[in-house]
């Protein structure tokens, strides 16, 4: 009897249980609703719309003449030597800036770490002040300092005699790596930001007991440093690559995407194709083949740092 009577009570407990789980869903689905229908509106019809549109061959504000051609932009695309310097650009900029980017920022932090606390606030806060100006506005300031004429970058050249060997903004095989070295001065900083927040976490047992055993500065970072901020480097990564690809601003402000589309990346095409030559549905292609670009190129990281949230 006792038996029958305690399985009884288990079963209530049981049922209530599943109800109370069954309640508390509905309750977290009904507060996810909001978030959800946001995203939705804001990230998913575009995307569609920007899918079917790049379909069609029309022009801005005359959508409903426009003519279905199917997978015509894409294959156009590819066939457009423009197009593919404009992706050969924008897969070499996000290299060499985030190659350049992650080596000093990471240099400037672990720097940064060594010295007395006051000092090192004090030369944080002068290293992050390039953070807070927008692109357009840096690419203005580098702009005038690459003036052949008047620019400081020339007249600090000119002092060694290496003016004449520096192209700048002028010439084809310089006028990339310049923009690369305005972007690094901008975006730098960022990077010392959230590598120096992630070398906090670091315990400096770990470093004392490296010193101990006769580990050396370039061996310590190899061993300690650089494994322990793993994570905070494939955030980085993502962070700053997805940004390096999408690149438009700071180009446009210092060459436009010359000369002779040397400079020009995927952004500054879409851009004078949709705006200069009036063809939007060959636009949101090039728009839609960029948000493929990023997916190949950093999709692994999202997953990967998907991953290690979850561990």
């Amino acid at each position: 009897m006792n038996t029958s009577h305690n399985g009884a009570i288990d079963m209530k407990k049981l049922s209530r249980s599943s109800l109370n789980s069954g309640k508390v869903n509905y309750l977290a689905g009904f507060l996810i609703l909001p978030a959800a229908a946001v995203v939705f509106i804001a990230m998913i019809v575009p995307l569609f719309y920007a899918l079917v549109m790049s379909l069609y061959d029309y022009k801005l504000g005359q959508e409903a003449a426009g003519t279905f051609v199917f997978l015509d932009n894409y294959i156009r695309f590819f066939k457009d030597e423009v197009a593919l310097q404009s992706l050969w650009n924008t897969l070499l900029f996000t290299a060499m800036a985030l190659t350049l980017e992650l080596a000093l920022g990471i240099g400037i932090s672990i720097f940064l770490l060594g010295l007395p606390m006051k000092m090192a606030n004090f030369f944080r806060a002068l290293f992050t002040m390039p953070l807070l100006i927008s692109h357009v506005i840096v690419g203005l300031i580098w702009r005038y300092m690459y003036d052949p004429t008047y620019g400081i970058v020339y007249y600090v050249l000119g002092l060694f005699g290496l003016d004449s060997h520096f192209g700048g903004l002028q010439t084809t095989g310089w006028a990339l790596f310049s923009i690369v070295l305005a972007d690094a001065w901008h975006a730098t900083p960022f990077i010392m930001l959230v590598v120096s927040a992630g070398l906090t976490s670091i315990p400096n047992d770990l470093y004392e007991a490296a010193k101990i055993d006769g580990a050396g500065p370039f061996r310590t970072m190899v061993n300690i440093t650089l494994p322990l901020l793993s994570k905070v480097i494939v955030v980085v990564l993502l962070i700053r690559g997805t940004d390096a690809f999408r690149v438009f601003d700071i180009i446009f402000a210092l060459t436009g995407g010359g000369p002779a589309n040397s400079t020009s990346s995927l952004s500054i095409y879409a851009f004078k194709q949709a705006y200069e030559n009036n063809e939007m549905g060959y636009a949101m292609a090039v728009s839609v083949l960029t948000l493929v670009g990023l997916i190949l190129l950093f999709g692994s990281l999202m997953k990967n740092s998907a991953a290690g949230k979850e561990d």
